[in-house]
């Protein structure tokens, strides 16, 4: 038997980046043409910490258990993908096409299109081909206007839900094209 591998770690802070994409034509080999079209956006700064992560469940099963069955063993059932909350920052007297109008006037109620996420690269760098990202295929809800923080930190936010509508594409490299 090998030595056990211990992977280098991956730092995630500052490396977390957030992309609104409008349409990727196969998830499974997003190109970079695709995520740096117009009519995306650059979520990464707009997302407060606190807004909801995309995340999964899967079922554990056991079938029914027979008179001769002494063991039970689990099987795996439905998977169930959800979206979250997203809260995300919004200046209430910019104007429009302002920055802090542009997530607001991005992802009006009934968006579609994805949500993309890359890790383990510093969120100021543009995706290019070779990243890995993970994208998922999402809809947009309605918005409320809030704050994030307390006090005097408080900030004006948007608060809007979205639902992962489709099969999530997990790390997949992102791949050059017209």
């Amino acid at each position: 038997m090998t030595a056990p591998i211990r992977p280098a770690a991956a730092k995630a802070y500052g490396r977390e980046k957030w992309l609104f994409v409008p349409a990727i034509a196969d998830p499974d080999a997003p190109k970079v043409t695709e995520i740096n079209a117009g009519g995306g956006l650059d979520m990464s700064c707009y997302f407060y910490t606190d807004s909801g992560r995309p995340d999964v469940s899967q079922n554990r099963v056991q079938a029914p258990q027979r008179i001769c069955d002494t063991e039970q063993f689990e099987s795996l059932g439905s998977a169930s993908w959800t979206g979250g909350d997203a809260l995300y920052a919004v200046d209430p007297q910019g104007a429009t096409g302002s920055d802090g109008k542009k997530a607001l006037e991005t992802l009006p109620e009934g968006t579609t299109g994805f949500l993309v996420r890359r890790f383990g690269i510093q969120v100021d760098d543009d995706v290019a081909t070779g990243d890995f990202v993970s994208a998922f295929p999402v809809e947009w809800g309605v918005v409320l206007d809030t704050t994030e923080g307390d006090g005097e930190a408080a900030e004006v936010a948007i608060k809007q839900a979205y639902a992962i509508t489709g099969r999530p594409s997990i790390l997949k490299a992102v791949v050059a094209g017209p």
